[in-house]
This record gives C-alpha cells, sequence and structure tokens, in this order.
C-alpha cells in the first residue's frame, strides 16, 4: 500500500510537470467557457414550443409547424408542462379532441413565466397563423388562445454549455492524456525499464488512473466554480452525483486513451487516431449545440455515444438537480462503455 501511495504521487507529479496536458485539462476548457459566455447564443434561435395534439388534429399540427420561428417538440400533457417547468419549452399549446379550425373554438396555451418575452412572442405568431384561416375562409370561426402562467426556469446558453464542456475535457484529458504520454513513455523506454524493477506494472497503471481520477475532481470543482460565480449557472444538483458520473465516464475514456497508446507506435500516430474518436464525438453528442438540430437518423446513432450519455447525465444533474436514480440509463450506457473500452484496451496496450 505504501509502495502504492508513493506512486500515485509520482504519478500526480508527472501530470502538473506536462505544461500541455495542464493546459488542455484546464485551461483549455476554461477559454471555451469564457468565449462562448460573451456570445449570448440564447437570444438567438426558434420559440421552443410543446404541442399537445389531443384529437390527433393533422391539420392544426401542420398549420404550426410551417410557422418558421418557432420549434414544435410533440408530446403528453404531463410530459410537456414538464418540460416546461424546467426551462426546456418557452410556451405549451394543447389543441383539445374534435378541434376544427373552421369551426373555431378554444386552444389553451400555457407559458413559461420566467421567459415572457419568447412565450408571448410565440403566443402572438400561434394566434396570427390561426387567424389567416379566417382571411382564406370567411364561414370559419375564430379561433382563441386562452393562455395561462406556469413558474418555470430560465436556462441559459451557459447551463447548456458549462456541463457539456466538462464532459468534453473529461473525454479529451482521457483519450489525449493517457495516449500521448504513454507512447512517449514507451519511447523513452521507460515502460519497458519499470518491468524489470520490482515494481508490479499493474501498480503503475493502477496508480497512473487514480492520480487521472483526482486531477478530474479538481477538474470538475473549478469548472463548476467558475461557472457558478462568473456566469451564474443555475447549478442545483448534487457534486458528489456529478463526481460518480464523472468518475464512471472518465474510466470510459481512459480506456480509449490506454488503447490509441496500445495501437499507435510513435506520437506521430496518436493524434490522427485520437481525433478519430474524439471530433465525431465533440461535434455530434450536444456539446454546443442541442443535438434536437440533427437529422434524425443521425440523431438516433449519437444516443449511442459515450460522450451523449455523460453530457445528458451531467446536464441533468446539474440543472435539474437529477438524482443518480433519475440518470440511471445514462450511467448503464457509460458502464457498458467502460466495459468494452477497458477490454480494448487491456487486448490492445503494449508495454513496448
Amino acid at each position: 500500500m505504501r509502495l502504492k501511495l508513493k506512486l500515485l504521487v509520482a504519478c500526480t507529479k508527472m501530470f502538473f510537470r506536462e505544461r500541455e496536458a495542464v493546459f488542455w485539462t484546464f485551461f483549455f476548457p476554461i477559454f471555451m467557457i469564457v468565449m462562448f459566455g460573451f456570445v449570448r447564443f440564447d437570444s438567438l434561435g426558434r420559440v421552443e414550443t410543446g404541442l399537445v395534439n389531443s384529437g390527433g388534429n393533422s391539420e392544426a399540427v401542420q398549420a404550426l409547424k410551417r410557422i418558421e420561428t418557432i420549434r414544435i417538440h410533440e408530446g403528453s400533457k404531463d410530459s410537456e408542462l414538464q418540460a416546461l417547468k424546467k426551462g426546456e419549452r418557452d410556451l405549451v399549446v394543447v389543441v383539445p379532441q374534435n378541434y376544427d379550425r373552421s369551426a373555431g373554438g378554444k386552444i389553451d396555451a400555457y407559458l413559461n413565466d420566467a421567459k415572457p418575452q419568447e412565450a408571448r412572442l410565440g403566443l402572438m405568431l400561434i394566434q396570427q397563423s390561426l387567424d389567416e384561416s379566417i382571411l382564406r375562409n370567411v364561414h370559419a370561426n375564430r379561433t382563441v388562445l386562452e393562455a395561462q402562467s406556469v413558474r418555470g426556469r430560465k436556462l441559459t446558453y451557459m447551463d447548456f454549455l458549462i456541463p457539456g464542456v466538462v464532459a468534453m475535457s473529461i473525454m479529451q484529458a482521457g483519450i489525449f492524456g493517457v495516449a500521448f504520454v504513454f507512447v512517449d513513455l514507451k519511447k523513452r523506454g521507460i515502460l519497458k525499464r519499470i518491468r524489470v524493477t520490482p515494481i508490479n506494472p499493474n501498480d503503475f497503471i493502477f496508480a497512473y488512473v487514480i492520480s487521472r481520477l483526482f486531477v478530474l475532481i479538481i477538474q470538475m470543482v473549478l469548472m463548476v466554480g467558475i461557472g457558478v460565480v462568473f456566469f451564474h449557472l443555475h447549478f442545483t444538483g448534487n457534486l458528489f452525483s456529478l463526481f460518480i458520473v464523472g468518475t464512471l465516464g472518465a474510466i470510459v475514456f481512459l480506456g480509449m486513451g490506454f488503447a490509441v497508446a496500445g495501437i499507435s507506435k510513435s506520437q506521430d500516430q496518436v493524434a490522427p487516431l485520437a481525433n478519430m474518436l474524439v471530433f465525431p464525438m465533440m461535434v455530434l453528442s450536444g456539446i454546443f449545440f442541442s443535438r434536437s438540430n440533427l437529422p434524425r437518423f443521425v440523431y438516433a446513432i449519437t444516443d449511442f455515444f459515450p460522450l451523449t450519455y455523460l453530457a445528458d447525465a451531467m446536464r441533468s444533474i446539474a440543472i435539474e438537480g437529477s438524482p443518480l436514480h433519475g440518470v440511471f440509463k445514462q450511467m448503464i450506457g457509460l458502464a457498458v462503455w467502460a466495459v468494452v473500452s477497458c477490454v480494448i484496451a487491456v487486448k490492445m496496450f503494449r508495454w513496448e
């Protein structure tokens, strides 16, 4: 145990002496948060509108979908109102059963009181669309939207971005941090020398992994703290739950990093192989922008990306306050990926 502790200290010192590793682990993610923090992406885009189509009225749905300024999310009344309270919807429209546009009537609309401008804009656009039917058909009766406010949350772009960047930094630290370091150790013959010493090589790997997890804790606390203090991150979750999910994600990407280190024979091969894993996940896993903008078949594929599981779980915990059992699906996905990546790492990793 004493030897393992000394190896842990040595591996931690190795990390902090690598200026490039420290930069990519700590300063680059913080730089991205600061950079995106000055760009108001949350002031752009469409009005997020929940649609509850109680009567299966396709005509009403198609009419609303033709409004370019709003984005329609169809679902049940309970699920859409819950999304409204979380801040994921600006308003929710409930189309009653047997609704007929020509006959007119009443449609209920629920507005997020934390987003009055967006909600009122969406309400106005929908009412305008409904009124156009009267101009086309003089015999049609007017449909009136009856609005009522619901206490909701106003989530900013930073609430969406910061948990995603934390997940991305875990991925980068796991893959790039391991791959570059161990290929360099192999090239310099250090790993070969370790095998002929009394040190158990597995103890060295264990100490390195634990040191990376220790760095992970520092990284998460630092980034969440910066988000709360400087960018008003609405953090309502539990840090311990965030650490559990982050540790599971780190195991996945550390395994991938060891696999890349095993395949690569030189540092020149590390970057292309690592980027083949990192870049698609970074772009398509919903780190900077919502995956709802992706084509449906791409969205379905990215559901199974390990970074998608990690980012979704971290957002649920950080801004929705979800407990661990609330992100059980994502944890199962990460656990499966952890087993797969560790098995591949064991088969691929070479000491020389």
